[in-house]
């Protein structure tokens, strides 16, 4: 089955502009098939998790969380979502943490220590970051668009061939098996 999906979500459970039902709505009308609500974890509101499983929608909602992780570098982000079985961690967007290649690769390898990325976010808030695109980078690199608000939503998404379940999902998007995908307006903005 072709899915489409978006792992990179913030609702107003953290410092998004709509609620979990809100983005739920608009994904779906976009013509998503499952998605991703990763609100930060410093700044959660209680009842997060009932938010998210209250959300109507045929879309498949994965509970996630954008994690704060300390690192010699500084801060990173890094998002666990929660299939029923399976998780998924993406190392979130590298270009936000003013580093070199050399720097980016043995940051995500010390992250990797403690929560064993899977992916790497090659996306600013939806717009491809060819920097880190690159083989040197040795993980699947995942495309997403980080959302906030309205605006942002449906800039960059992942697809794949998938059976419609939570853990295949996982399970593929670990071994790389899916393809990223920018809406045109972003690729113009690439040539340019």
């Amino acid at each position: 089955m072709h899915l489409k999906g978006q792992l990179h979500i913030h609702t107003t459970y953290s410092d998004g502009e709509m609620t979990p039902q809100q983005v739920a709505d608009l994904y779906s009308r976009l013509g998503y098939d499952f998605i991703a609500i990763t609100d930060h974890d410093h700044l959660l509101k209680p009842s997060y998790r009932r938010a998210i499983e209250e959300i109507k929608t045929d879309m498949i909602v994965f509970y996630g969380i954008e994690l704060t992780v300390f690192t010699p570098f500084g801060y990173v982000h890094v998002n666990r979502i929660e299939g029923d079985e399976e998780i998924l961690h993406v190392f979130n967007h590298p270009q936000d943490y003013d580093l070199s290649i050399k720097q980016t690769i043995e940051c995500i390898e010390i992250v990797n220590r403690e929560f064993h990325i899977d992916v790497v976010e090659v996306t600013d808030h939806g717009f491809h970051t060819p920097a880190f695109d690159i083989p040197e980078i040795d993980y699947p690199k995942l495309a997403s668009d980080d959302a906030h608000n309205r605006n942002a939503c449906g800039r960059a998404w992942i697809e794949m061939e998938c059976r419609r379940d939570k853990d295949d999902i996982i399970r593929a998007i670990k071994k790389g098996e899916f393809w990223n995908c920018y809406t045109k307006a972003q690729r113009v903005l690439l040539k340019g």
